[in-house]
């Protein structure tokens, strides 16, 4: 994965995140609308499997957008867990 910014003000970003599919892209858009500075989060993926997902992200005065990603990260990392932790203590019984 790497991570490229295309544009950045005090609250909005948009960056590109190669290396990525639907399946992180949906579930940080989703972690980052549970967060009540974030105005907008969406990302696009022009072609399937030849461009790039661009996410962008628009908050409040009250937060910058990294700060944003950051913490709907660490919530979908703690997500995560909590489920690796649940589903090991299941697949033991």
């Amino acid at each position: 994965m790497e991570v490229k910014i295309i544009r950045k003000t005090d609250t909005e970003i948009e960056m590109e995140v190669r290396g990525e599919s639907h399946t992180l892209m949906n579930a940080l858009k989703a972690a980052l609308l549970d967060d009540k500075a974030v105005e907008t989060a969406t990302y696009t993926i022009e072609f399937p499997g030849v461009s790039e997902p661009v996410l962008y992200v628009k908050t409040g005065k009250s937060e910058d957008p990294i700060d944003a990603i950051k913490k709907a990260a660490g919530r979908l990392a703690g997500q995560c867990e909590d489920f690796t932790k649940l589903f090991s203590k299941k697949a033991k019984a």
